[in-house]
Protein backbone atom coordinates (compact mmCIF):
# COMPACT_ATOMS: atom_id res chain seq x y z
CA UNK A 1 0.00 0.00 0.00
CA UNK A 2 1.68 3.44 -1.23
CA UNK A 3 -0.44 6.92 -0.61
CA UNK A 4 0.65 9.29 -2.72
CA UNK A 5 1.12 13.19 -2.19
CA UNK A 6 -1.63 14.57 -4.52
CA UNK A 7 -0.35 17.21 -6.60
CA UNK A 8 -1.89 20.55 -6.10
CA UNK A 9 -2.12 23.88 -8.82
CA UNK A 10 -0.03 25.05 -10.33
CA UNK A 11 2.18 22.02 -10.88
CA UNK A 12 2.49 21.74 -14.88
CA UNK A 13 1.70 18.10 -15.18
CA UNK A 14 -1.74 18.79 -14.46
CA UNK A 15 -1.62 20.84 -17.17
CA UNK A 16 -0.49 18.46 -19.66
CA UNK A 17 -2.14 15.62 -21.38
CA UNK A 18 -1.47 12.24 -19.75
CA UNK A 19 0.02 9.72 -22.09
CA UNK A 20 -2.07 6.30 -23.30
CA UNK A 21 -1.44 3.20 -21.65
CA UNK A 22 0.11 0.74 -23.91
CA UNK A 23 0.78 -2.37 -21.79
CA UNK A 24 -0.33 -3.22 -18.70
CA UNK A 25 2.61 -3.88 -16.92
CA UNK A 26 3.86 -4.30 -12.66
CA UNK A 27 4.53 -0.12 -13.27
CA UNK A 28 0.95 0.30 -14.40
CA UNK A 29 -0.41 -1.84 -12.11
CA UNK A 30 1.66 -0.46 -8.75
CA UNK A 31 -0.08 3.37 -10.01
CA UNK A 32 -3.48 1.52 -10.03
CA UNK A 33 -2.81 0.10 -6.60
CA UNK A 34 -1.18 3.98 -5.37
CA UNK A 35 -4.08 5.52 -6.82
CA UNK A 36 -6.51 3.21 -5.27
CA UNK A 37 -5.09 3.84 -1.93
CA UNK A 38 -4.43 7.65 -2.13
CA UNK A 39 -8.02 7.98 -3.26
CA UNK A 40 -9.14 5.82 -0.07
CA UNK A 41 -7.47 7.67 2.02
CA UNK A 42 -8.62 11.37 1.05
CA UNK A 43 -10.37 13.09 3.23
CA UNK A 44 -11.27 16.73 4.01
CA UNK A 45 -13.08 16.33 1.44
CA UNK A 46 -13.29 13.02 0.53
CA UNK A 47 -12.88 11.92 -2.89
CA UNK A 48 -15.06 10.73 -5.44
CA UNK A 49 -12.61 10.12 -8.44
CA UNK A 50 -8.23 10.85 -8.75
CA UNK A 51 -6.40 10.59 -11.99
CA UNK A 52 -2.41 9.42 -12.32
CA UNK A 53 -1.43 13.21 -13.22
CA UNK A 54 -2.52 14.11 -9.99
CA UNK A 55 0.08 11.70 -8.12
CA UNK A 56 2.27 13.49 -10.90
CA UNK A 57 1.95 10.47 -13.18
CA UNK A 58 1.17 11.07 -16.43
CA UNK A 59 -0.72 7.99 -17.62
CA UNK A 60 -4.18 7.96 -18.86
CA UNK A 61 -5.87 6.05 -15.71
CA UNK A 62 -8.57 7.03 -13.52
CA UNK A 63 -10.29 6.24 -10.46
CA UNK A 64 -13.84 7.14 -10.14
CA UNK A 65 -16.70 5.98 -7.62
CA UNK A 66 -20.33 5.53 -8.49
CA UNK A 67 -21.99 6.01 -5.27
CA UNK A 68 -25.05 4.01 -4.28
CA UNK A 69 -27.93 5.70 -2.65
CA UNK A 70 -27.89 3.56 0.25
CA UNK A 71 -25.22 3.30 3.37
CA UNK A 72 -24.10 0.88 5.17
CA UNK A 73 -24.84 -0.10 8.28
CA UNK A 74 -22.04 2.42 10.05
CA UNK A 75 -23.66 5.50 7.86
CA UNK A 76 -20.87 5.25 5.39
CA UNK A 77 -21.48 5.99 1.87
CA UNK A 78 -21.73 2.73 -0.30
CA UNK A 79 -20.01 3.38 -3.77
CA UNK A 80 -18.31 1.32 -7.00
CA UNK A 81 -15.27 1.70 -7.90
CA UNK A 82 -13.62 1.82 -11.31
CA UNK A 83 -10.18 1.86 -12.44
CA UNK A 84 -10.74 3.13 -16.36
CA UNK A 85 -7.33 2.94 -18.24
CA UNK A 86 -7.60 5.11 -21.67
CA UNK A 87 -10.94 6.48 -21.19
CA UNK A 88 -13.09 7.81 -23.71
CA UNK A 89 -16.33 9.19 -23.71
CA UNK A 90 -18.22 8.07 -26.68
CA UNK A 91 -21.43 9.38 -26.55
CA UNK A 92 -22.74 12.56 -24.80
CA UNK A 93 -26.63 13.70 -24.18
CA UNK A 94 -27.65 17.02 -25.58
CA UNK A 95 -29.25 17.36 -22.05
CA UNK A 96 -26.72 18.99 -19.54
CA UNK A 97 -26.61 20.40 -15.78
CA UNK A 98 -25.09 23.11 -13.73
CA UNK A 99 -23.54 21.52 -10.35
CA UNK A 100 -20.93 22.97 -7.96
CA UNK A 101 -17.45 20.45 -8.37
CA UNK A 102 -14.63 20.69 -6.21
CA UNK A 103 -11.03 18.90 -6.70
CA UNK A 104 -8.58 17.14 -4.41
CA UNK A 105 -6.24 18.93 -6.26
CA UNK A 106 -7.24 22.70 -6.38
CA UNK A 107 -8.08 22.91 -2.17
CA UNK A 108 -10.82 25.02 -0.99
CA UNK A 109 -12.02 26.29 -4.02
CA UNK A 110 -15.28 25.06 -5.56
CA UNK A 111 -17.44 26.14 -8.47
CA UNK A 112 -20.51 25.48 -10.78
CA UNK A 113 -19.78 23.19 -14.55
CA UNK A 114 -21.95 22.64 -16.69
CA UNK A 115 -21.89 19.24 -18.34
CA UNK A 116 -23.95 16.39 -20.25
CA UNK A 117 -26.20 14.74 -18.01
CA UNK A 118 -25.35 11.47 -19.72
CA UNK A 119 -22.27 9.94 -21.04
CA UNK A 120 -21.39 6.27 -22.67
CA UNK A 121 -17.72 5.59 -22.30
CA UNK A 122 -15.12 3.24 -23.37
CA UNK A 123 -12.40 2.13 -21.46
CA UNK A 124 -10.07 -0.54 -20.33
CA UNK A 125 -9.86 -2.45 -16.79
CA UNK A 126 -6.53 -3.66 -15.27
CA UNK A 127 -6.97 -6.89 -17.12
CA UNK A 128 -6.82 -5.50 -20.34
CA UNK A 129 -10.57 -5.69 -21.30
CA UNK A 130 -12.61 -3.18 -22.52
CA UNK A 131 -15.11 -1.87 -20.16
CA UNK A 132 -18.33 -0.27 -21.64
CA UNK A 133 -19.78 2.46 -18.93
CA UNK A 134 -22.90 4.63 -19.29
CA UNK A 135 -23.14 7.17 -16.51
CA UNK A 136 -25.49 9.86 -15.48
CA UNK A 137 -26.03 12.31 -12.54
CA UNK A 138 -23.60 12.60 -10.62
CA UNK A 139 -21.40 9.69 -11.68
CA UNK A 140 -21.01 11.31 -14.98
CA UNK A 141 -20.35 14.64 -13.79
CA UNK A 142 -16.73 12.36 -11.89
CA UNK A 143 -16.33 10.72 -14.77
CA UNK A 144 -16.32 13.77 -17.20
CA UNK A 145 -14.16 15.90 -13.95
CA UNK A 146 -10.99 12.74 -14.18
CA UNK A 147 -10.96 12.44 -17.91
CA UNK A 148 -10.69 16.58 -18.22
CA UNK A 149 -7.68 16.15 -15.94
CA UNK A 150 -6.00 13.10 -18.27
CA UNK A 151 -6.58 15.88 -20.80
CA UNK A 152 -5.21 18.35 -19.05
CA UNK A 153 -7.95 20.50 -18.14
CA UNK A 154 -9.09 22.08 -14.76
CA UNK A 155 -12.65 22.03 -14.14
CA UNK A 156 -11.61 26.24 -12.73
CA UNK A 157 -11.30 26.76 -16.67
CA UNK A 158 -15.16 25.43 -17.07
CA UNK A 159 -16.37 27.23 -13.78
CA UNK A 160 -19.96 29.25 -14.62
CA UNK A 161 -19.91 32.36 -12.34
CA UNK A 162 -17.74 32.93 -9.63
CA UNK A 163 -15.38 30.13 -7.66
CA UNK A 164 -16.24 29.82 -3.85
CA UNK A 165 -14.01 28.91 -0.94
CA UNK A 166 -15.06 25.64 1.23
CA UNK A 167 -16.37 28.27 3.75
CA UNK A 168 -18.58 30.19 1.42
CA UNK A 169 -19.73 26.41 -0.23
CA UNK A 170 -20.60 25.46 2.83
CA UNK A 171 -22.47 28.11 4.18
CA UNK A 172 -25.20 27.42 1.08
CA UNK A 173 -25.66 24.30 2.90
CA UNK A 174 -27.13 25.56 6.38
Amino acid sequence: MAIRKIVTVPDPVLNKKTEKVKEINDEIKEIIRDLKDTLENAEEPEGAGLSANQMGVSKSICAVRNYLPETDAFGENIFEEFILINPEITKKSKETDIEYEGCLSIPDVYGKVERPARIKVTALTLSGDIIKLKAEGFFARVIQHEIDHLNGILFTSKVTGKTLTEEEFDKQFE
